[in-house]
């Protein structure tokens, strides 16, 4: 059985090693300019910090007594030109891969929409590659549509 519950101080160690992950297999395979060492080097102080803001949420899943993934949100205000309203914005959703299609990521996804809306947000926002197929396939069953396009053009 798996549950979803906030993560303490004590398990920034392994929030760090669960964000590795996915840097190595999101961005790392589907963004050019990718640190994926970013998570050893500044992970730590990153994962302090948002679970001392109170408008941000760090979520681990388990699976027994291991942690098989994590979600990260926050509370984002609107820009000076829309209308003043609150977004959650899932800025990272990861389950390790031998516990996939158990639901883990759902659970995790769900945590945050749950979180998002007792926080009075208008709508809950998430960013993913479009390269990355699975994801863009999870997020749509989870009910997120594409509302905006970002291109690039490389240099």
């Amino acid at each position: 059985m798996t549950t979803v519950e906030p993560a303490t101080l004590d398990d920034v160690d392994r929030l760090v090693e669960l964000e590795a992950g996915l840097f190595r297999e999101d961005a790392g395979q589907h963004e050019r300019f990718a640190d994926v060492t970013w998570p050893e080097r500044e992970g730590r102080v990153d994962f302090e910090h948002l679970l001392g803001n109170p408008s941000a949420i760090v979520l681990l899943a388990w699976a027994d007594t291991v942690t098989v993934g994590f979600a990260v949100g926050y509370l984002q205000p609107s820009a000076p030109t829309r209308l003043p309203v609150t977004y959650g914005v899932l800025r990272s959703l990861y389950v390790e891969p031998a516990h996939r299609n158990a639901g883990v990521g759902s659970q995790l996804s769900a945590a945050f929409v749950t979180w998002a809306r007792a926080n009075g947000c208008a709508e809950a926002h998430v960013e993913s590659y479009v390269a990355n197929e699975g994801a863009q396939r999870f997020y749509a069953r989870h009910g997120f549509e594409a509302v905006s396009v970002s291109s690039a053009l490389l240099l």
